[in-house]
């Protein structure tokens, strides 16, 4: 248990690359039920009698969710790339 407690103090190995990926995760999840939810918002809009608005948020909300995945992974590797530079520069001291 020490050795948990000293490694997490130490900033030997930073914990950045995994807090990335979750937070990746996390909203990569979000993102993916906000689409569900638009399109189920859409079908409603169809039922309601606004065939046009409807159908543009059925069709819209997967585009705009590949979209904004892409994004987001983009945003989440530029983060990523910081703290691998960081763990390449402490392999090429050594």
């Amino acid at each position: 248990m020490p050795s948990i407690v000293k490694s997490f103090l130490g900033f030997d190995r930073l914990i950045g690359a995994g807090l990335v990926k979750l937070v990746y995760y996390f909203a990569a999840a979000i993102i993916i039920i906000m689409v569900g939810v638009t399109i189920f918002v859409g079908l409603f809009a169809i039922a309601g009698g606004n065939l046009g608005a409807g159908l543009m948020q059925i069709v819209a909300a997967p585009v705009v969710g590949i979209v904004a995945l892409v994004y987001w992974r983009f945003v989440c590797e530029l983060f990523m790339l910081a703290f691998l530079s960081f763990e390449r520069l402490g392999e090429v001291r050594n």
